[in-house]
């Protein structure tokens, strides 16, 4: 074969590849936007981005499958409150659910992760000055309060998941309270940097005398506007956050994606494994295709019960229905650096295939599944 017939072959093909690949991207991108509408929080975001506007600190309590976590930045950032560089920052308990949220909403907004969207966790930042969204832990958020009193960066703070009621979120909670208080003065007030953080109960090291006298001056010269924090929660005690924080104003968000169904045993497990076991293959047997997610405590149930269901598995009568196990807890996903996780995405053919995921109640119940 001449040689400008093998190089016309090779570009057609290739052209072939590309124009695939865009097809699939554009079909992904448009399924993607019709998933956002959907979802319950959408018809209120003129109401929520108004609220904000007026309040400094709002409370939400949304139900788990909303949207809340990823719709709710961007319904902000399309409105105009990081027109001046500041970021949207959000916490997350957990490193994974931090990052989980930011690789989907990069998606959403057709960006690399660590441009316009970002993630902050503890040994990977990836952020960079492009960075408006910027989802972390909270840890990480009290680490840079402790260089930045003022967080002069963040616009609005976004606290997801506040019923957890951690440690680090309730120092966060106390910290953010200083912070907003002393960002509504113009100059210097309640601006003692060793106060704020005795007052947050956060204990510290004894600082350098010229750190802390160059830091307070830092701050008598500087005006910051007023934060904007947002509490969010499924399942949140609004009425003790309001009051903690001066009668705020709380929002409830109502709907789900779909339909739930509650159904209780009539009487005590002695076993909750087996009755675990049971129900799993109860539904297998007599429902639709479809997922089932099993909450465990912990990892050794996880994989104790994955290896009973593979044996179980080969005494149901054969049919056209067959299982797929999906272990997820911590030390799993870390070992395979979060990328496991992408399991959870396998298009499988729903007539064929039940898939079954294991997960560990603590580590991932923030994590909502598609």
């Amino acid at each position: 074969m001449p040689f400008s017939e093998s190089l016309a072959l090779k570009k057609g093909a290739e052209s072939a590849r590309s124009n695939k690949k865009n097809l699939a991207n554009g079909s992904r991108k448009q399924r993607i936007a019709q998933q956002r509408k959907s979802l319950p929080i959408a018809s209120v975001e003129k109401r929520l981005v108004e609220e904000v506007r007026k309040h400094e600190t709002l409370i939400i309590v949304g139900e788990t499958g909303s949207g809340k976590t990823t719709q709710l930045p961007q319904f902000l950032f399309n409105a105009g409150f990081c027109c001046n560089g500041e970021v949207i920052g959000i916490t997350q308990p957990r490193r994974v659910a931090a990052v989980s949220v930011a690789k989907r909403v990069a998606e959403e907004c057709s960006v690399e992760v660590g441009q316009k969207v970002g993630y902050s966790i503890r040994f990977d930042d990836m952020t960079s000055s492009s960075t408006r969204i910027k989802y972390m832990t909270d840890g990480l958020l009290l680490r840079e309060a402790l260089l930045d009193p003022y967080l002069s960066r963040y616009s609005v703070i976004i606290i997801d998941e506040a019923h957890e009621r951690t440690l680090h979120t309730d120092v966060l909670l106390g910290l953010l309270k200083n912070v907003q208080l002393a960002r509504s003065h113009t100059s210097g007030q309640l601006c003692n940097y060793g106060n704020m953080k005795a007052n947050s109960g956060i204990i510290c090291m004894n600082e350098n005398n010229a750190q802390r006298s160059s830091l307070q001056k830092r701050c008598q010269n500087t005006k910051y506007p007023p934060l904007k924090l947002i509490i969010m929660s499924a399942s949140l005690d609004a009425k003790g956050f309001s009051e903690y924080f001066g009668g705020a104003r709380a929002v409830h968000v109502q709907g789900r994606q779909y339909p739930i169904e509650i159904l209780y045993t009539h009487h005590p497990e002695s076993d909750y494994i087996d009755a675990v076991l049971i129900t799993i293959f109860q539904t297998h047997v007599e429902e639709g295709p479809g997922d089932i997610l099993v909450f465990l405590t912990g990892q050794e149930e996880i994989e104790s019960v994955e290896r009973l269901i593979e044996e179980r598995f080969l005494q149901v009568p054969r049919g056209d229905l067959k299982i797929l196990v999906v272990p997820i807890f911590s030390s799993f996903l870390q070992s395979n650096g979060l990328k496991s996780s992408s399991r959870l995405h396998l298009r499988i053919e729903r007539s064929y295939w039940q898939r079954i995921l294991l997960r560990h109640l603590l580590q991932f119940l923030e994590l909502s599944m598609s």
